[in-house]
């Protein structure tokens, strides 16, 4: 505590200490910031906000408007075109995404003008078998003996010269089997030999034909709107999530509808095929609602050989505000990119995450008043006090601030944090 008195040498007493004063308050300062660890830049370029490492990474974008987000979308989308690195993207109605991959010729977009996936192409038999059995396992609870019924589509439609596409399985007749291998027979496409294997097939399997039939009616209802009719063997028509990764390519699918569970689902057992089999890749989610579907919250929840974007105006209010899925998803994000958001709540919820800090608090304290000493005069005492403090780095009111183009970033491996606007 510093003391002045108005008489005498209390002038100088009074110049000592706010000297005193102003030292220690730029030494607590600095301390301070050095504690926060809050980096602060005028502009940053995107290409550098997101340089060709991010495919690397797991990422989350979250809060400002569409515009901004987009920006972020295009240079990530640019760079996995450049490095030849396979995305796949999943979206519902944002034709500006769909726009900007076609217009550079940076990969395919899928969906109600362009019917081009094929979601078994490049997969083989028992890859197939995996998609069917483990696609919303629970309500068709196909039973292992369903792999005979699924190679007989298989064989039948190999004989006549057609890839085993998904529109050769929603059409196929599963009541009419034997009268289709017959058909076959006859017209000389497979022998008799093949022919007896086939229907010995269909005995031990045809217990699961109404399942699979029903299984193969559903799935098309959900996906007729970006899928592809007729794949031939030698056409290149017809893209799957697989083909996509194999040939590094960026896929860009049209959801619909995340409530559209069984399309989801399909996608991300393809994609674990794809991570079985050793790919690497990026899945990039564009404002799509996760907890909606168990299968799709484990892939993004689990580490593998592959990252994920998520690219959402609000991630904890997409949540639902499942408080465990955004800690999950948060503590597996190695970058953060944080705008403004309009909830309080998870303006909240980002502070937190970001955390908190030592803090050294000041308060000044000034009394004055009258006294009499040898001669009435007007005293005034100054001084300043000090305590240690937590406070959060960044205060859910400073995320609500944000400007357009202003925005935090963290880094949730180095604990790194930058606050800067987009150039």
């Amino acid at each position: 505590m510093s003391s002045n008195n108005t008489n005498g040498g209390g002038c100088l007493l009074w110049i000592i200490n706010t000297l005193v004063d102003i030292f220690n308050n730029r030494r607590i300062e600095k301390r301070n910031k050095q504690s926060r660890g809050l980096e602060e830049y005028l502009s940053v370029p995107v290409d550098v906000l997101f340089p060709a490492e991010s495919l690397q990474e797991n990422i989350i974008i979250s809060g400002g408007d569409t515009g901004v987000r987009h920006r972020f979308s295009e240079q990530l989308l640019r760079t996995g075109f450049i490095q030849d690195h396979p995305i796949i993207l999943l979206h519902q109605g944002n034709g500006g995404i769909e726009s900007t991959i076609a217009r550079n010729n940076w990969g395919v977009v899928v969906n109600k003008r362009s019917l081009l996936f094929d979601a078994f192409t490049s997969f083989d038999l028992q890859e197939i078998c995996q998609l069917v059995f483990d696609t919303c396992k629970a309500k068709y609870d196909i039973k292992p003996g369903g792999r005979y019924i699924l190679q007989i589509v298989y064989e039948l439609l190999a004989c006549r010269k057609l890839r085993p596409y998904f529109a050769g399985y929603a059409r196929f007749t599963y009541h009419q089997i034997p009268e289709r291998i017959n058909e076959c027979l006859t017209k000389g496409l497979i022998t008799q030999d093949k022919a007896d294997n086939l229907n010995s097939l269909h005995m031990m399997g045809q217990s699961e034909c109404a399942k699979i039939d029903t299984f193969f009616y559903d799935m098309k209802a959900q996906m007729s709107h970006i899928a592809a009719d007729k794949p031939s063997v030698t056409s290149g028509s017809g893209i799957s999530i697989l083909s996509a990764i194999k040939n590094k390519k960026i896929l860009c699918i049209e959801l619909n509808s995340s409530a559209n569970t069984m399309l989801v689902e399909l996608i991300v057992n393809s994609l674990t095929i794809a991570m079985n089999r050793g790919y690497q890749f990026s899945l990039f989610l564009d404002d799509i609602a996760i907890t909606n579907n168990d299968l799709l919250k484990n892939a993004l929840c689990q580490k593998s050989n592959h990252n994920n974007i998520i690219c959402t105006k609000d991630l904890y209010a997409l949540l639902g505000g499942n408080e465990n899925v955004f800690t999950t998803l948060c503590g597996e994000a190695e970058k953060t990119v944080l705008l403004s958001h309009g909830s309080h709540l998870s303006c909240e919820k980002w502070s937190k995450y970001i955390g908190e800090y030592d803090k050294i608090d000041v308060s000044r304290n000034t009394n004055a008043g009258w006294g009499k000493g040898s001669a009435w005069s007007y005293n005034t005492n100054q001084g300043q006090t000090t305590k240690d403090v937590r406070e959060y780095k960044v205060k859910p009111e400073q995320i609500n601030r944000l400007s357009a183009d202003e925005v935090f970033v963290y880094d949730n491996q180095t604990g790194s944090l930058m606050q800067t606007r987009v150039g």
